[in-house]
Formats: structure tokens, sequence, C-alpha cells
């Protein structure tokens, strides 16, 4: 084993894999930060380092990363462990071997606990504590990623929630919105889209909460367009269900490297 400050590693695991295509790095674990909770809930006057606004926990102060406040997810890793189960690339036009079309690679995180047991859930189960992990494959305007949600995922809220137009709209809006704000997103950004089973997503954004949505609808509909009957990317789908299913049956140790990554970057 490595050496690290002059003992025995504990851990032979790696602890990180890289994607096979562009090795762009995926931790094997992670966690997820803690919603931000206002330090006062009203108004009493201006705080420096804080900014008095709607934030994923109501109306309060919250720290301003701009204005050197503490950041919001600096308490990174507090909530429980997430698993990788399975790495793909999503490419335009599924054209992954040209080196252009490549968009991200995305991996999908899941709570060994939520899965282990009794009947397998599906990964589909919104009840399965679950995270997707983006990171880019190239430069990109965040308004140009956000506008590919968009069109993907409107006929998948139609469809799941059998309205044309409804509440379906406003959750999607402030999902795409998150993006909107970005600007553009360099070769490596990362974001997340966390589910942890209680009918919400939160996006973060390089490490910063972006939105959170409490919309069951729009859960299922962004587990669906990478797993569902025909998803953005089927090689992603394969190696997230394959992954998925190693894990159910062997454990998620077991299971490392995931399919669609290797162990050490070549």
């Amino acid at each position: 084993g490595m050496v690290v400050g002059g003992r025995e590693a504990e851990s032979e695991q790696a602890s990180e894999v890289y994607e096979t295509e562009t090795e762009l790095s995926f931790p094997t674990s992670i966690s997820i930060p803690p919603s931000p909770r206002p330090m006062i809930q009203k108004w009493t006057g201006s705080k420096p380092g804080y900014v008095f606004q709607m934030g994923p926990s109501g109306l309060g102060y919250y720290p301003d990363r701009h204005k050197g406040g503490v950041n919001y997810t600096a308490k990174a890793g507090t909530g429980p462990p997430l698993q990788l189960v399975g790495v793909g690339m999503r490419c335009m036009l599924q054209r992954c071997d040209i080196h252009l079309a490549r968009a991200y690679a995305i991996g999908l995180y899941i709570e060994e606990k939520t899965i282990r047991g009794g009947d397998a859930p599906p990964v589909t189960n919104p009840k399965v504590n679950k995270t997707m992990r983006l990171v880019m494959a190239r430069e990109v305007k965040g308004g140009h990623i956000g506008k590919g949600f968009d069109r993907t995922l409107i006929p998948k809220l139609r469809q799941i929630t059998g309205q044309k137009q409804g509440d379906w709209k406003g959750e999607l809006r402030k999902f795409t919105r998150a993006f909107q704000r970005v600007g553009l997103m360099k070769v490596g950004a990362e974001v997340l889209f966390s589910m942890p089973g209680d009918g919400s997503i939160t996006v973060y954004i390089d490490g910063v909460q972006a939105e959170k949505i409490q919309s069951p609808a729009l859960c299922q509909a962004v587990v669906d367009m990478y797993v569902g009957d025909s998803p953005v990317a089927p090689l992603v789908k394969q190696h997230f269900l394959d992954g998925f299913s190693a894990a159910y049956n062997k454990g998620c140790a077991a299971n490392i490297p995931p399919p669609g990554t290797l162990a050490a970057a070549s």
C-alpha cells in the first residue's frame, strides 16, 4: 500500500476513478453538504458577509459568498456517504469518438443502505438516496446547458404529470435558472443533482447550492432522462444499471472501478 505520513494507508481501495474516454476523475465516495440555514429569520438591518434573501430554508440571512461570507457549502460531507456505481459520457448525437461532441461525464452515486436488503428497488425508485455528478468535458455556456435540459425534460414532465401546463413548469424553470445564472462553465466544472428521496432535487454548481426544488415529478424526469425508456445516452444508462445491480448484489466496494471507469489514469 501507499505510505501516507509514514504509515500504511488504511485502505487499498481507490479513492477516485477515471472516466474511460476523457479521464475526468470521479471520487468513489461523496457526501452532500446540508442545506444552508439562515442565521436569523427576520430583517434586523444589514450584516456584513450576509445577504437577507429567500434561500433554500426560507427567508433570512444567508452567507454571501461574494462578500467574504462563509461559503454555503464549506461544511462538505456532513450528509451520509454516497458511493459511485457507474459513469458514462453524454455526447452530441452519441458521437463520443469526436472530441468536440463530448459534453460531460456523469456519475451516479447512491447511499448504499437505501438499496440493501429486501427486494431490490430499481434505481428509479424515488426512495433511493441518489446524486448525479456531472463534469464538463468542454467549455460551455450555462444557458446552453439549461436549454438542453429544458428541451429534454418538457416532454418527460408532460408525460409524468399528464398535464400540458401545470406546477411542473415553474419547477422546471427554477431548475434551468440554476444554469442560466452561471455564465461560462469551464472544462472540469462540476454539477450535482442531489435527490435524497424526499421528493426534492438540489442543484449544486462547483460546490455551491444553486437551487432546491420540491418536485417529485422533476426528480422522476431527471432520473428518466438517463435511465428511462429513451435515455439521452444509452451507454450511460447501461453503466448506471449494471453498476447499480452489482452494488445491490455484492455491495458498493465490490463494484470498484465501476462500469465506465478505470482505476488509474493512463
